[in-house]
């Protein structure tokens, strides 16, 4: 559907239903079409708090509220407790009941039911995690959200699906969601694609989502106190998508974390078919299909892949050695696995506060060790690295010594780490 950009008067916000695809444009379909709703708004109002605007009030509509009985003010409060916790703003919200049209213009298509639906993003963690799932559970469907301008992550997804997921046999299911915009981080990504994901769930009869994120990602650290992180698979954001997914499907769904516990490295050291990763994208310019090789997505998945001794993809710069590209990313994730692994005790509390919380410092030492064993593996292997890296490193061998990250190199190279699936 075309989209109107006549959602937002003043500071209120009012859900367009020109919004909603065509194939969930039906009655039988209210629940998907009231998972695209929510999603999509709460995505929305985030994007205009980024773009400057102050929304006060938000009117939704859910399809058919009164005939599946939903009590409204459990949706309410759940709604608006996500984007205070998110955004630190207070929406009031209005939840109205809705028709859809009796009459649509195609018959349903018929689509094979399965029991597990898994987020596809078309970067590292989701091509592991579908490919793992297949091979375990079978009969996995992807959901992959295609936000409207990110012509090149689509075509970029569309090359994985035809090169890698049709030849093990995975479907996979687009989603149209908004446009990201350029300002900002999105925060609420993860609930618009989970709770958009629920959509095709609720055709698909799922009743379980695989949210493939690694561990050091979902519980990402700050490494400054003002430091700006990723909320999109944060555990809280998270448990509240499953709980509006619950209340609009009106049936219990489990979302799975199976790399939850894991580090990248790990996730790419199990990766089947790991010739495919060489398609993935993790850079943060994901609209240009190009890896910068600077921004921190880049540093840990070029770090990861060297640790796990698997081949990667071309990067624009090299932070590592060369002198010239900015490396804030890459010496301040390094100064921060510094710190995890000889002096902890020592550290700031915003800087730990995530660890403790949810008891993740094995998890963050073996992060810590993947990067250094990196460092490691390219000095080992007579590769050139920045003057300020090799001192770092060098120091740390001073404390720790070299067979750590050498057992670190050959537990990944054996690749016996478990996914919870």
């Amino acid at each position: 559907m075309k989209r109107t950009n006549k959602t937002i008067t003043g500071n209120s916000y009012r859900f367009d239903p020109l919004e909603l695809p065509e194939l969930f444009l039906r009655p039988s379909l209210a629940r998907s079409a009231n998972a695209l709703v929510v999603a999509d708004s709460v995505f929305e109002i985030e994007r205009a708090f980024r773009y400057g605007r102050t929304i006060r009030r938000a009117t939704l509509p859910l399809y058919a509220a009164a005939s599946l009985g939903y009590h409204l003010p459990t949706l309410r409060k759940l709604l608006r407790d996500l984007m205070v916790f998110v955004l630190a703003e207070d929406v009031s919200l209005s939840l109205e009941n809705a028709k859809l049209e009796s009459e649509t213009p195609k018959k349903l298509q018929q689509f094979e039911t399965t029991r597990d639906v898994c987020l596809f993003s078309g970067g590292v963690d989701s091509y592991s995690g579908i490919l793992l799932a297949q091979e375990r559970l079978k009969n996995v469907s992807g959901v992959f959200a295609a936000h409207s301008d990110q012509a090149r992550m689509i075509h970029i997804v569309r090359t994985i699906e035809r090169k890698v997921l049709a030849k093990e046999k995975i479907r996979l299911h687009e989603l149209r969601v908004p446009a990201v915009g350029a300002r900002g981080y999105a925060q609420l990504r993860g609930f618009l694609y989970i709770v958009g994901a629920a959509a095709w769930m609720n055709v698909l009869k799922a009743d379980r989502l695989l949210v493939t994120e690694c561990g050091p990602t979902m519980y990402q650290p700050k490494f400054s106190p003002f430091d700006s992180i990723t909320m999109t698979t944060h555990p809280r954001v998270v448990r509240f998508a499953r709980d509006v997914i619950r209340f609009l499907l009106q049936r219990k769904i489990e979302i799975v974390t199976p790399f939850e516990d894991l580090t990248k490295a790990e996730v790419m050291a199990i990766c089947p078919e790991k010739w495919g990763l060489r398609y993935t994208h993790s850079c943060i310019s994901q609209r240009f299909g190009r890896h910068d090789g600077t921004c921190y997505g880049c540093v840990i998945r070029r770090l990861a892949a060297i640790a796990a001794g698997v081949e990667d993809v071309r990067y624009d710069k090299n932070p590592i050695s060369d002198k010239r590209a900015k490396s804030g990313n890459l010496m301040s994730l390094l100064a921060y696995s510094y710190d995890l692994l000889v002096d902890y005790s020592h550290m700031d509390t915003f800087e730990i506060e995530m660890i403790e919380a949810y008891s993740k410092r094995n998890l963050f030492r073996r992060f810590a060790l993947d990067n250094f064993a990196a460092i490691h593996r390219l000095i080992q292997n007579r590769h050139r690295v920045q003057v300020p890296i090799l001192r770092m490193y060098e120091d740390l061998v001073a404390r720790l010594g070299t067979k750590i990250l050498a057992h670190r190199l050959d537990d990944l190279q054996k690749a016996k780490f478990v996914p919870a699936l």
